[in-house]
């Protein structure tokens, strides 16, 4: 996000997808949880507005500031059963589903946006200047969600993936240990970072959002009619 300083639109899409994917996702996996018929997550605090550590590390944020992508703290659920670990995955994975459907409604907002600017022209021509600014944030905004997504499925705890691996993984005493030290030893925090951080600050290595950021929007546009390069 810091390299997007001189750009007013792609600064205000970020920080806005941010805070307005992670708590979409707490509020769809909470929803999802009650579903499942699993009160534990509603007790977490977490459907409030609010962006605290609770809901967003410190190091999500740094994530956010660098890279332009972060994740969200976990929200505890009943999976202390194994009989219930696909209700648990099936209440994690509403998470990047929120965020792919965030994605695709900012490009349908983009699309309408374009369409209208097409539409007015002439004594309007102020109209069209401030909806290209609209368009470019909508995109902002579908990028943002789109990398959230990717990163949320990244499959190391504390992402959305990593659960969902190591709740439907084997339970041998390896994978448990592996599970503490990604954790509780923050291993997994670390590779996060290295994923978001690292391409950014050395532009040939390689980046798992970059490559795939690109064909879920193109794909998520063509759903709606949008062709995008």
């Amino acid at each position: 996000m810091l390299f997007h300083l001189a750009e007013p639109a792609a600064l205000l899409g970020i920080v806005l997808a941010f805070v307005i994917g992670i708590v979409v996702h707490d509020g769809a996996q909470i929803l999802a949880a009650r579903l499942a018929r699993d009160p534990i997550p509603r007790r977490s605090g977490r459907l409030t507005a609010g962006v605290g550590t609770q809901r967003i590390s410190p190091f999500s944020w740094v994530g956010v500031l660098i890279g332009g992508a972060g994740w969200a703290e976990p929200i505890r659920m009943n999976d202390v059963w194994r009989k219930r670990r696909f209700h648990v995955a099936a209440a994690l994975l509403a998470g990047p589903l929120s965020y792919a459907l965030l994605a695709l409604a900012s490009l349908a907002g983009a699309r309408a946006l374009t369409q209208r600017a097409v539409i007015d022209t002439g004594d309007r021509a102020a109209e069209i200047v401030g909806g290209t600014f609209s368009v470019e944030l909508l995109l902002w905004m579908a990028i943002t969600f789109g990398s959230l997504c990717i990163l949320s499925l990244v499959p190391v705890p504390p992402t959305d993936g990593g659960r969902i691996l190591f709740l439907l993984g084997p339970q041998s005493e390896g994978w448990r240990k592996a599970n503490h030290r990604l954790t509780e030893g923050n291993v997994g925090v670390v590779i996060l970072l290295a994923v978001i951080i690292l391409p950014v600050l050395f532009p040939g290595f390689p980046s798992v959002i970059g490559q795939l950021i690109w064909p879920l929007t193109r794909g998520l546009g063509s759903l709606i009619g949008i062709d995008l390069p």
